[in-house]
């Protein structure tokens, strides 16, 4: 970008070295002070609390953990250094021989131990904290009456209705170590300047290194930038070591489709795909490339540019200077510009490694292996489809056991409330008289609550729901009242008393008679029970008021004569008046109209 395309005899050639010679010498200070971490084959991590469990296929140390479990953790190693340093995930926590840390939280981690004296590491091991499943008892309360057998299942043959249900769906998976590409890098104008871009990798086993040139499939650039003359780029490992990838060749050859002309930032132009690997698709360094694998761009009427296509070519330094490297690590990409008026840009860049370097990937996906209550006295029978049980008065509780495959229990309680209900009153009284019988019921039943559904039968018939009823007792004789609750559980209970009602006196007073002689009906006459016949009177009047009859004689009734006259009476209404005293020496007196009929 920026600047014209010219000849290859117009680079300043001892320029170029010199900002090479420069490069090179900083590099090899780079080196000096690297530090290669290598693996303690005697120093290892021990669980004094949980068993390590080696996978084989994974190549993997795993500690399998509940929630909230503690582990405890010793170095091993003939050494007896006194700086270990223990690690999660890569943050350090503690320096000491010994390690404990709790896991209060579902997922995945890391246990690392160092020895900084020897500056080497021991065997990671993972941890597997499980995950809680959700349990959901429906319902989860459950009302029952004590000491009877009930069956609580989702069948209808079952007593109570009653499911249980556990989710466990969450799954935790290692970070995948896939390409890691870095961020675009803008390379403006520079005479004799540096840029670097670098990636950091973390995703493999510590201390994983490069053994063989193979282990590094390709180096991937996707890249713009005229002039390729002017150019040199090198890879530099974690380690230090450097490898050039490109040396400044192809004069006037373009990377990409270079904005030329216009030196702005923000005037990017397009990126090809480059990449290097000792197994190309194109059979040649990109020098080589240059002669026999270029594309034409027109700029103009007049002017061209020759564009190398986009392909993997041969690295100029091969790869061997990375052997001893470890793949975690900063990779850092050096570009050596040489040239004013040349602008480009990098817009990623990364490196693919060998498939079988990758490390294997690891999840927490904890299963559940068993499912049930645990027993109790109560419990008669306990299967997948029903549960019998047979609570005891007063509240019962059955604990729901899930485990899972790390050996984790997580539990639920079903509450069964079984309470004793008993039923009891008392009435106001329990003898009446017929004429006054009303009779209130005190409702002294255990437990008084709103669930509580009470029936009140009064022995003949009637009934009432209320808590605390009220009847009126006036039919003569013995009648049996009984109080049956029930509960939401439909636990019963009954309680009954008598309640007698007697007889006070009884009046029957006829409305009409026909006196006659034929034998009928012949003589107005109250018939009393209950009375006293020594303290009785009857008095009998006309229209006018006048008295036609009186009698102190229960037993003696009119016929009809009139006192004052000793003649028939007329038909028509007339007036008694009863005056007497009941065998309760209560004094009555009863006043009313009857007619004479001829």
């Amino acid at each position: 970008m920026g600047g014209i395309i010219v000849d290859s005899t117009t680079l300043n050639t001892p320029r170029l070295l010199r900002m090479k010679n420069s490069f090179f010498t900083f590099l090899v200070f780079l080196i000096s002070l690297g530090a290669i971490a290598q693996n303690c084959e005697d120093l290892t991590i021990k669980s004094t609390s949980h068993e390590i469990i080696k996978d084989l296929d994974l190549e993997l140390n795993f500690i399998n953990l509940c929630v909230g479990d503690p582990v405890n953790f010793m170095a091993e190693s003939q050494n007896n250094s006194v700086d270990y340093k223990w690690y999660i995930n890569d943050e350090e926590k503690q320096i000491s021989p010994n390690f404990s840390h709790t896991f209060n939280q579902s997922g995945g981690y890391t246990i690392k131990l160092t020895d900084s004296k020897e500056e080497c590491f021991a065997k990671e091991v993972n941890i597997r904290v499980g995950f809680e499943p959700i349990i959901e008892l429906t319902p989860n309360t459950i009302d029952a009456c004590p000491d009877i057998e009930i069956t609580l299942g989702s069948e209808n043959s079952n007593d109570i209705q009653f499911s249980t249900k556990t989710e466990l769906e969450t799954v935790w998976q290692s970070p995948p170590c896939e390409d890691e590409f870095s961020e675009p890098k803008y390379l403006p104008d520079g005479l004799d300047q540096s840029y670097e871009t670098s990636i950091l990798i973390e995703c493999f086993d510590e201390g994983k290194k490069i053994t063989s040139v193979n282990d590094i499939n390709e180096i991937l650039i996707n890249l713009e930038h005229s002039f390729m003359g002017d150019l040199d780029i090198y890879l530099t490992a974690p380690n230090g070591s450097i490898v050039t990838l490109f040396e400044a060749a192809g004069d006037n050859t373009w990377f990409g489709e270079a904005t030329d002309d216009d030196d702005t930032q923000g005037n990017s132009g397009t990126g090809y795909d480059y990449g290097w690997s000792l197994n190309p698709s194109y059979s040649g360094t990109m020098a080589q490339g240059v002669h026999d694998n270029t594309t034409t761009l027109t700029l103009s009427q007049v002017e061209s540019a020759s564009i190398l296509k986009p392909d993997t070519y041969l690295p100029v330094g091969g790869f061997e200077p990375f052997i001893g490297s470890t793949l975690n690590g900063t990779w850092k990409l050096t570009v050596v510009d040489t040239r004013e008026d040349d602008n480009g840009w990098i817009f990623k860049w990364g490196i693919k490694f060998k498939d079988e370097l990758l490390p294997s990937s690891w999840t927490v996906e904890n299963t559940i292996v068993s499912k049930n209550f645990i027993s109790a006295p109560s419990i008669i029978s306990n299967s997948d489809q029903s549960l019998i049980i047979k609570p005891t008065v007063g509240e019962n509780k059955y604990i729901y056991e899930v485990k899972d495959d790390y050996g984790c229990p997580y539990t639920k309680e079903l509450t069964v409330l079984a309470f004793d209900v008993k039923a009891h009153f008392e009435p106001s009284r329990d003898k009446v008289k017929h004429l006054d019988a009303i009779v209130d019921f005190n409702n002294l039943s255990i437990p008084k609550t709103n669930d509580i559904d009470y029936y009140w039968d009064f022995g003949n018939g009637d009934y009432s729901y209320d808590d605390n009823p009220q009847y009126n007792f006036y039919n003569i004789g013995t009648q049996k009242v009984q109080l049956t609750l029930t509960n939401k559980a439909g636990c019963t209970d009954t309680y009954s008393q008598d309640i007698v009602t007697e007889e006070d006196y009884l009046v029957w007073i006829p409305t009409a008679f026909s006196p006659n002689g034929d034998g009928i009906n012949d003589s107005f006459k109250l018939i009393m029970k209950n009375t006293k016949k020594e303290k009785y009177n009857l008095f009998i009047y006309d229209a006018w008021g006048k008295i036609v009859f009186e009698s102190n004689e229960i037993d003696l009734g009119w016929d009809g004569t009139r006192k004052d006259n000793g003649i028939m009476a007329e038909s028509g209404n007339y007036t008694y008046l009863c005056q007497f005293t009941t065998n309760q020496n209560d004094s009555q007196e009863k006043i009313g109209l009857f007619f004479l009929m001829e």
